[in-house]
């Protein structure tokens, strides 16, 4: 953390990460409003007006509260997501570097046929396919970033197993899952921490472009920042500017900071940097 806390990049970073996290923490303490309660005497008020630091969107509700409940969204949907894609790809990767042969060619042709496929028609099709839900959301937004997490370890592995401290464990009879488990898998920690860290920056993207073009799933009484960017397209050239700035300003800080973030990793445990 010292090393990372030398670059002032990563320093705004880090301080984007937690401003947003304890803003998701404690949104229903630090809300000065209800986020989906409507006051249509307060429709589209400017910044500033009648209470509402951030004006209100065309409904009457506090844009503020509702930045404070979306970040909760984008956070909970994004960190699942890149849980559920590691649980999958890492498993996958290990097994597809370790074995290589048939095993190795299977996985990464079944990668590869992801990957020709666009990543957002892909994810968009699966959702109009199961029906759209939060709960289907956060399910393909893990199962379609596996290959990412797959490759990255696979990489690594096809690395690691010719250096001679796999030698050695071989030679003292370890097993193959050992081998894996306790040599390989930890020397690999560093760049799948840096590639799930610049992953949670893409999937809070892609969450907000779902919500943004509806097939999200998310309930309509739970806030979300793509929803609340479509909803400021009404009226963003009728005088409400603020109703889609504020959530754009959010997604873009938010993911500033994971990416300033996880670059700044990427340079302390990159070894060849130092």
């Amino acid at each position: 953390m010292r090393k990372i806390l030398r670059a002032p990049s990563a320093t705004i970073g880090i301080g984007l990460m937690i401003l947003f996290v304890l803003m998701a923490v404690f949104a229903p303490l630090i809300s000065p409003h209800n986020p989906t309660q409507q006051d249509l005497q307060a429709i589209t008020k400017p910044p500033g007006t009648e209470g509402h630091l951030l004006g209100t969107d065309r409904l009457g509700r506090d844009m503020l509260s509702r930045i404070y409940h979306g970040a909760r969204l984008s956070l909970v949907v994004a960190v699942a997501g890149v849980l559920i894609g590691a649980a999958i790809g890492i498993p996958l990767g290990l097994l597809s570097g370790y074995l290589g042969g048939r095993v190795d060619d299977f996985l990464m042709r079944l990668g590869d046929i992801q990957l020709s496929l666009p990543f957002i028609l892909l994810v968009i099709a699966i959702i109009a396919a199961l029906g759209p839900s939060l709960t289907n959301t956060i399910v393909v937004l893990g199962v379609t970033s596996w290959v990412l997490y797959a490759r990255v370890v696979r990489g690594e592995i096809l690395s690691l197993k010719e250096r001679e401290f796999v030698q050695a464990a071989h030679a003292l009879g370890a097993s193959g899952r050992r081998i894996m488990l306790k040599h390989l898998l930890p020397n690999a920690a560093g760049p799948l921490i840096v590639v799930a860290t610049l992953e949670l920056a893409r999937l809070i993207v892609t969450e907000a472009a779902l919500s943004f073009l509806g097939l999200s799933g998310v309930p309509p009484e739970i806030p979300s920042w793509g929803q609340m960017l479509a909803d400021g397209r009404e009226v963003l050239f009728f005088g409400g500017w603020w109703v889609a700035t504020f959530p754009g300003v959010a997604i873009s800080l938010l993911v500033l900071g994971i990416n300033l973030f996880g670059d700044a990793l990427a340079e302390v445990l990159d070894p060849r940097s130092r």
